[in-house]
């Protein structure tokens, strides 16, 4: 008995022995760990958090200023982007705000799905005491800063050159933007307002696209019905250059695309090619890279604690026949 106790004794020490050893190492390591992991925690707090909720990333210039803003970005490494897409969604786009409030991010940049129905949003920001940038699309209501161009001004450009360049008499058909959205409604009534000089010029139908280029050859395709004869419109002006590429797809399908000016805006590389091989007549240049540096700069304002005040505007540009190689370079 006593030989068997002594052995259990023994056990028990190499046992003790053991466990030390293993303790000692194991402490040894979360050492090394905590000292990393407080080296992430002070990195994170010197990180600039932005929040970005796009109107659609199905949007082709809405998603090339997405892509300039993320080159822009990658100059400050201290600014960290989440991402959120909208999907064209009003309701969408105010649960992603309502989130990157609840994240507590530094920032929040929006491209509204809708200049009404964002108003809710910004002012939950304002309210949370985070700064807002409207890029591209304002709101109607709020405090924010608006990164972008007058939508107006977009309008005008396409009914001065239409002014400037159709014959005596000519009817035009326009492809409206998506009803109800404040930046159709802008643009709509700048072009409106651009033809004013010339009052023998006739707005002949007027249908909305969306947005959309199957939408707006599917419209084109109509008007092509309607009004079947060659001498019925001179003109397709639309509210973005994806209206205004299915509108031109349909009347080359149509044979009827001789004759008639086709105007867009925004400036995308098709547009570009369409009115280098003399397609397209014109489109408005939305400066994507200028509003993604323009909301880059701002969010630099914003790190620095300056006010960036109410709006840093991007001036759209005309493009046509005799400046369209300058542009080409600029668009990818």
């Amino acid at each position: 008995m006593k030989k068997v106790l002594g052995l259990i004794l023994i056990l028990t020490m190499m046992v003790a022995l053991v466990a030390g050893c293993g303790t000692a190492s194991t402490t040894a390591a979360p050492a090394a760990t905590t000292a990393a992991a407080g080296e992430t925690t002070a990195a994170a707090v010197e990180k600039f958090v932005v929040g970005y909720t796009n109107l659609a990333d199905t949007d082709v210039f809405t998603m090339s200023r997405k892509n300039a803003f993320i080159e822009a970005v990658k100059a400050d490494p201290s600014i960290e982007i989440k991402f959120a897409d909208a999907n064209g969604d009003i309701q969408k786009q105010l649960d992603q705000i309502n989130t990157f409030i609840a994240q507590k991010v530094n920032a929040i940049i929006i491209v509204p799905v809708d200049y009404d129905g964002i108003v809710p949003g910004v002012e939950a920001a304002n309210a949370a005491g985070i700064p807002v940038i409207a890029l591209g699309i304002q709101s109607n209501g709020g405090t924010y800063t608006y990164v972008g161009s007058k939508n107006y001004d977009a309008g005008f450009m396409q009914g001065e050159f239409m002014a400037k360049n159709l014959p005596e008499n000519a009817k035009v058909l326009y492809l409206e933007g998506e009803p109800g959205l404040y930046h159709s409604t802008e643009r709509k009534q700048g072009f409106a307002d651009g033809l004013k000089t010339r009052a023998d010029i006739t707005i002949l139908d007027s249908v909305t696209g969306n947005y959309d280029k199957a939408k707006g050859m599917n419209v084109m395709q109509d008007w092509i019905q309607k009004y079947p004869n060659a001498t019925d419109f001179q003109a397709v002006v639309a509210a973005n250059d994806q209206m205004a590429l299915g509108a031109m797809e349909a009347l080359k399908t149509s044979d009827r695309l001789e004759g008639v000016m086709i105007s867009g805006i925004d400036g995308v590389k098709d547009a570009l090619n369409a009115i280098k091989a003399g397609e397209m007549s014109q489109s408005i240049f939305q400066n994507a890279i200028g509003q993604a540096d323009g909301g880059f700069q701002v969010i630099q304002m914003l790190k620095k604690g300056e006010d960036p005040g109410e709006q840093f505007e991007v001036p759209f540009e005309s493009i046509d026949s005799t400046n369209v190689d300058t542009y080409m370079a600029l668009v990818k």
